[in-house]
């Protein structure tokens, strides 16, 4: 039996539009950052994590949950099992009966034209779509940035996966003598005697023996520190002027007149849901300031998920990119009551494959 039938063959118009979408560069879910810096890799059946720890020199300890574990529904968002030796990134939005019954009364409508009623579900079917997507994406951009600005390591633990079965870390061991320390800790107090620019400067000549340094990735609090600090504003403008403003703009045409990076705020809030509620957390360590080379600096290994080498019949599939999409409605067959649900999964894991390249700053005591 098609348990789609209450979207019917509206399902198609998911993959449609993504196809629609990526012919003409539109962006279509929330903004995500990974695609800037990471690429997909060519899907595997079968990914042998051994061989990926030895290849991109990564460490991996996390707890696994048995392998019949659900993925959990949305306002659970996480990490919830480990699959084919890799992390699988899955949740799924249920549609209730209440709002099956409102579709079922658009169905019914005698106002509404045939058109008009075409885009009032696939407006509903696409609102489901979006919500799992960028809570997927949401999750490997976590990974990705927290990685990225933590030294090279992510941890699984209560705050970034409160509800999945995965704890421990990962770690793209990036080399110690990338990673600098301040000797006077950029805080409030510090403000008026710190030299940012000659922090930095220690910073990039390092970097400097080994690559091309293109940005410097910096959180909007940390880059506000810059521009508040009195010695930054005397590099930039001079004696004459240190007590002028300074702003993203004039900083950066300090930074490319003199051939050097320019600064990139990194603006990035993920949602996570626990038994107690859910909670914003800010996945870029905001005491750190990252450089990084030009173009990308990573990949994101992946495998096909099950339904890709065994799709069950009853269920619209599509693709975003290597997030798969699954749609589907159970009923009383099934021992439940009448619902729809929206489902998006990735087994994959973002790999900084350029970690050797990375230098990171660290401005403030007990990082």
């Amino acid at each position: 039996m098609d348990y789609t039938s209450i979207f019917g063959e509206l399902t198609q118009s998911v993959q449609a539009r993504i196809d629609a979408a990526s012919r003409h560069g539109k962006q279509i879910f929330d903004r995500a950052i990974y695609p800037q810096y990471l690429d997909w890799d060519r899907p595997t059946v079968g990914l042998n994590f051994e061989e990926l720890i030895g290849e991109y020199n990564i460490t991996v300890a996390a707890a696994t949950v048995g392998d019949n574990s659900k993925e959990p529904e949305l306002n659970t968002e996480g990490i919830s099992t480990i699959k084919q030796k890799v992390f699988n990134h899955a949740i799924s939005r249920p549609l209730p009966i209440n709002e099956y019954r409102t579709i079922l009364g658009l169905l019914d409508s005698k106002k509404l034209s045939n058109r008009q009623m075409r885009r009032e579900l696939v407006n509903i079917l696409w609102g489901s779509v979006e919500e799992v997507v960028n809570s997927v994406q949401s999750k490997i951009d976590m990974i990705f940035l927290s990685g990225l600005s933590n030294c090279g390591v992510f941890e699984f633990d209560e705050h970034t996966n409160p509800k999945g079965g995965v704890r421990g870390r990962v770690d793209f061991n990036q080399p110690s003598n990338n990673i600098l320390t301040v000797n006077t800790p950029w805080t409030e107090q510090n403000i008026n005697d710190v030299d940012p620019f000659e922090d930095l400067s220690e910073m990039l000549d390092k970097a400097d023996e080994t690559i091309a340094v293109s940005k410097l990735l910096i959180s909007p609090a940390k880059l506000s520190y810059i521009m508040r600090a009195p010695k930054m504003r005397q590099a930039v403008f001079g004696n004459g002027h240190s007590s002028s403003p300074l702003t993203l703009s004039a900083l950066n045409n300090f930074m490319e007149s003199n051939d050097l990076p320019v600064f990139e705020k990194i603006r990035r809030k993920c949602r996570v849901s626990d038994t107690s509620g859910s909670g914003i957390i800010s996945p870029w360590v905001n005491g750190n300031i990252v450089a990084v080379p030009a173009g990308k600096i990573g990949v994101i290994k992946n495998a096909y998920c099950n339904n890709e080498l065994r799709p069950e019949p009853g269920v619209s599939y599509s693709n975003y990119g290597r997030i798969r999409i699954s749609e589907w409605g159970v009923g009383e067959t099934q021992g439940m009551n009448g619902a729809e649900y929206t489902k998006a999964e990735s087994l994959s894991l973002p790999v900084i494959t350029a970690i050797k390249g990375i230098f990171t700053l660290r401005t403030e005591t007990g990082q």
